[in-house]
């Protein structure tokens, strides 16, 4: 009997997938033939036909073999004629409209309008990602661009990001002194209203990713290498390096934060934290053998041309009042990334001397992965060395993507063609997923101890706080140099952050941090059922520092319950919003399918099913009159 019973589980698990394709079949036939589904009940529902494909991409998304296999069965279907215009309608239908905003940027200005009409940012993206294989130098750079008359592809690209920036400068532009606007999920006007700002660019960002735009991306593994190489050469001999394998080498940082002792930056573990020597080799005379060695005069060429292409995105940036995200990518691009990343803060981001000068916000965010076991350290530097240079430091926090990549490509992994850099004989990730959400917690608690400090500095009070953690060493770093503030003019803000997470726990830590040290007041209001809730409020001067990300199409009820709970003349929650040719996504989105495993974590596929199935059903009741 229990041979039977075992054999039976097996069958139903290995009929898994089956029953799931199946069970998306009717909701795919309705979702093509959405057009004659009724409206919403309110303006502020979801369509019908959203929740169905919510339905029928998490449904996909739930079945382990198909997302694993996606890339690969997208670059084959899409090379066979006719099945190839089936491929890219139903791509088209479901992940890339439940992941992307539009084809171009003018075409997601409905969604800008729908976010913000809800009190929702966005973080602009033209999501065209480059091949590992072209990084390695082993293919020729291609794409829908690559057969475009006029500029390079990567040029092409630079276009777009400039073009982005106007875009959202613009749609940003309209909203000073605007009273009505598009209302949530609709493209109809005059029932939802969009509060008036004098702030340009308040919540309308743009995300660029580095590997894109250059002609091949191996130069910046080239430039990774010249930069560990060099850290190398400095800490050879050195006992005092920071492995980042065992927590109680940490407890010396302590001393280190009260000026006890000092720490070099050089021995921050790999991929390490900038040094102001990174970039020499863009110079040209500093050149040395080890240099020219590990990057070809085209290699130094790409990377001088792709700073000088960073210079005009971040200027126009900077007229337009828009601010830049720089995207983490692997960590063998991350030392050359960071480098570039604070050569741009240090200019864009520098502090204005004078007390009568307009008001500057961080332009320029870099992006921290919790999942690096160097990032907490690398964090309490980067907020000393913006301390000491008196310019703001940008922080976008998150956990981190590429998780699998890095373990598997490290030499250790037994990999015969690692593709890691790192001079450590470990990964350069924390081991556990509860490893990396320790580590993203206690950023946070750094972070809004940051925050907090730079209110006070920028209204002329100062109030350090303790933040405990498992780094304590970092809090205790970071409440030092709270103690010595830089030279910081009222109104100025010299920190801010954008917290990047889909993890419940995270976001609640985050507000409830922000309620702790008295940045957030509880206070009692009417809802919308004319029931008294307790909801917090959130000052001018938190919004502009703080944000809370997620996905465009991913843990909707994570945005709508951080609205519901704070209130706020600016966003304080904001969709990632990519945007780009189905063509020119289609990497994007295999990749977004793929780390929807770990970023919805177990069963989160299944759960985000689950919420769209409930609320079709209960629309379904709703029109035959039937309570929920």
């Amino acid at each position: 009997m229990q041979a039977l019973l075992s054999r039976l589980s097996r069958t139903r698990l290995r009929g898994a997938p089956l029953f799931l394709l199946s069970a998306t079949a009717l909701p795919t036939y309705i979702l093509l033939n959405s057009d004659s589904l009724p409206s919403p009940a309110t303006p502020y529902q979801q369509p019908l036909r959203s929740l169905i494909r919510s339905y029928v991409v998490y449904s996909l998304c739930s079945i382990p073999v198909l997302v694993d296999n996606s890339p690969r069965l997208l670059e084959t279907f899409t090379k066979i004629p006719g099945l190839r215009q089936v491929t890219f309608g139903l791509v088209r239908i479901t992940f890339f409209d439940q992941f992307v905003g539009g084809e171009t940027a003018s075409t997601t200005l409905p969604i800008l309008q729908a976010l913000r009409a809800a009190n929702k940012g966005a973080i602009f993206a033209y999501s065209v990602e480059v091949d590992e294989q072209e990084a390695k130098g082993t293919t020729s750079k291609k794409g829908s661009l690559e057969g475009s008359v006029g500029s390079p592809p990567h040029k092409r690209i630079v276009e777009e990001i400039i073009r982005c920036i106007d875009v959202a400068a613009d749609f940003e532009d309209t909203l000073r002194g605007a009273r009505t606007a598009t209302v949530p999920y609709q493209t109809i006007t005059g029932t939802g209203t969009i509060p008036s700002t004098s702030d340009n660019g308040c919540g309308t960002w743009v995300a660029i990713k580095l590997t894109a735009m250059l002609p091949n991306a191996h130069a910046l593994i080239s430039l990774s290498k010249c930069i560990t190489s060099a850290r190398e050469q400095m800490t050879q001999g050195s006992s005092e390096r920071f492995s980042g394998a065992s927590y109680p080498q940490f407890e010396r940082l302590l001393d280190i934060s009260k000026g006890a002792d000092s720490i070099r930056a050089e021995l921050i573990p790999f991929p390490g934290t900038p040094l102001p020597s990174d970039l020499e080799i863009l110079k040209g005379s500093k050149h040395t053998t080890n240099d020219k060695m590990a990057m070809t005069t085209q290699d130094i060429d790409d990377v001088y041309d792709l700073y000088n292409d960073l210079l005009k995105i971040c200027t126009r940036a900077q007229e337009r009042g828009i601010k830049v995200l720089l995207d983490a990518e692997y960590s063998w691009y991350q030392p050359a990334i960071d480098a570039l990343t604070f050569a741009l803060m240090q200019k864009f981001n520098a502090l204005p001397p004078s007390p009568s000068a307009s008001q500057v916000r961080p332009l320029i965010y870099g992006t921290y992965q919790a999942y690096l076991r160097r990032t907490p350290l690398h964090l309490a530097y980067s907020m000393k060395h913006a301390r000491e240079n008196n310019y703001a430091l940008g922080v976008k926090l998150v956990r981190g993507a590429y998780h699998h990549s890095e373990v598997s490509s490290h030499p250790t992994s037994g990999s015969s063609t690692s593709q890691s850099i790192s001079p450590d004989p470990y990964p350069p990730v924390w081991s556990t997923k509860p490893e990396t959400d320790e580590a993203y917690n206690d950023c946070v608690r750094i972070i809004i101890s940051a925050v907090k400090d730079d209110i006070d500095k920028s209204s002329g009070t100062s109030t350090p706080r303790e933040a405990g953690g498992r780094f304590g060493w970092a809090t205790e770093a970071l409440t030092s140099w709270i103690k010595s503030p830089p030279k910081v003019n009222p109104g100025h803000v010299g920190f801010g952050v954008l917290f990047g997470t889909h993890n419940w726990d995270s976001c609640n830590l985050i507000l409830d941090e922000l309620r702790k040290v008295g940045l957030g007041k509880v206070v009692t209001v009417v809802g919308e059922n004319g029931k008294e809730v307790e909801k917090m409020e959130l000052g001018n001067g938190v919004t502009q520092r703080v944000a809370i990300g997620q996905l465009y199409g991913m843990y909707d009820d994570l945005t709508d319950s951080i609205v519901h709970q704070t209130i706020s003349s600016e966003p304080l929650a904001v969709k990632y919003l990519p945007y780009g040719g189905i063509k020119d996504v289609l990497p994007y989105l295999s990749r977004r399918a793929i780390e929807n495993k770990s970023v919805l974590g177990e069963g989160g596929a299944a759960r985000e099913r689950q919420r769209a199935g409930r609320d079709i059903r209960k629309r379904i009741m709703g029109w035959f009159g039937v309570p929920e």
